[in-house]
C-alpha cells in the first residue's frame, strides 16, 4: 500500500467538461477524480513511450490499483461560471461537412463553455491538496511496459482539465498510510457515497456540495460520454467548500463493510479496504 499527498497550485482555475455530452455543459466544482488519474496516466504514457492516446487505456489500470482518492481546498473558493468561446464547428449542413475553408463564417460556433475559477482567500495562489492511496507501486503492464506510480508521476502533473487548466505541483509526499477501521471517521476530503458509508448530517463545519461523477474506483473501461449519458459507473460525491479561512470543512461518517479510512498525520481519506 502506498499513499501520496500532492499540493497543487492553479493559475486561475480549470475547465473540465464531457466532450460530446453538450456543447454548453457546465464545468465541475473541482477537477473530477478521473481527471486526476488522467493527468497521472499522461505522464505514464509519455514516460513509457506509449503515446498520449494510450492514456485512456491506462486510466482503468490505475483505477483497479486505486484504494482511495480525494481532495480538499487549502485556501480557495470554487466558483463555477460560463462564458462565450469561439470554437470550430464540426457539423453536416445541406450535404456539406463543416469546417470548410470556403465558408469560414459558418465553420465556427460560439457556445457558452463552463469553467471554474478557484478564488484565493489570501494573498497566495489558489491551492488544492490531493490525497491518493494505491494498492501497489505498480499499476500493471501495457505490452512489455510496467506502469510505475512514484513521486515523479505526481511531480509531472502540469494540468488538470483542458489545455488552459495549467497547474504547478509544489509539494509531493510519499508514505504508507495507517488504515482506520473504526465505525465513525471524520474527514476533510471529498468522498463518494458508496455502499458502506453513512453520512451523519449536518457536517461538522462549513459547507459541502454534492456532485455526480464517474466512480474512479471501479473502472473496467474509460468512456466519459457513455458513462455520463447513461449513468454508467457514476456515483455521488460529497465535496468540501472552503468559504472562510480557519477550520477546514469537516464531515463525520459511519463506515462499514469494505470501507475504511486512510490516515497520514492529520489527513484522513475515505476509501475501500
Amino acid at each position: 500500500m502506498i499513499g501520496f499527498l500532492i499540493d497543487v497550485e492553479f493559475v486561475w482555475g480549470f475547465q473540465s467538461k464531457v466532450v460530446g455530452y453538450s456543447k454548453t455543459s457546465p464545468s465541475f466544482t473541482y477537477p473530477p477524480p478521473t481527471t486526476i488519474l488522467g493527468a497521472i496516466a499522461e505522464y505514464l504514457a509519455k514516460e513509457n513511450v506509449l503515446g498520449e492516446k494510450i492514456a485512456r487505456d491506462i486510466i482503468p489500470k490505475l483505477s483497479n490499483n486505486l484504494l482511495a482518492i480525494g481532495l480538499r481546498p487549502i485556501n480557495c473558493l470554487s466558483i463555477k461560471f460560463s462564458d462565450l468561446n469561439r470554437l470550430i464547428a464540426i457539423k453536416l449542413t445541406g450535404g456539406t461537412l463543416y469546417p470548410i475553408s470556403s465558408d469560414l463564417s459558418s465553420s465556427f460556433d460560439a457556445p457558452a463553455t463552463g469553467k471554474t475559477i478557484l478564488a484565493s482567500l489570501d494573498e497566495k495562489p489558489p491551492k488544492l491538496r490531493i490525497y491518493l492511496v494505491f494498492k501497489d507501486i505498480s499499476a500493471g503492464k501495457i505490452g512489455n511496459k510496467e506502469l510505475i506510480i512514484d513521486e515523479h508521476a505526481m511531480w509531472s502533473i502540469h494540468r488538470l482539465g483542458s489545455k488552459e487548466s495549467i497547474v504547478s505541483v509544489i509539494e509531493v509526499k510519499k508514505f504508507e498510510p495507517q488504515k482506520l477501521t473504526t465505525e465513525e471517521i471524520e474527514t476533510q476530503y471529498s468522498f463518494p457515497l458508496m455502499n458502506g458509508i453513512t453520512v451523519i448530517d449536518p457536517p461538522i463545519s462549513q459547507k459541502w456540495l454534492q456532485e455526480i461523477l464517474i466512480d474512479p474506483l471501479s473502472l473496467s473501461f474509460y468512456d466519459p460520454v457513455t458513462q455520463y449519458l447513461f449513468g454508467q459507473k457514476t456515483i455521488r460525491f460529497y465535496l468540501p467548500i472552503l468559504e472562510t479561512l480557519g477550520k477546514p470543512p469537516t464531515y463525520r461518517l459511519k463506515v462499514s463493510g469494505n470501507v475504511c479510512g486512510y490516515k497520514y498525520g492529520d489527513e484522513v481519506l475515505i476509501g475501500i479496504c
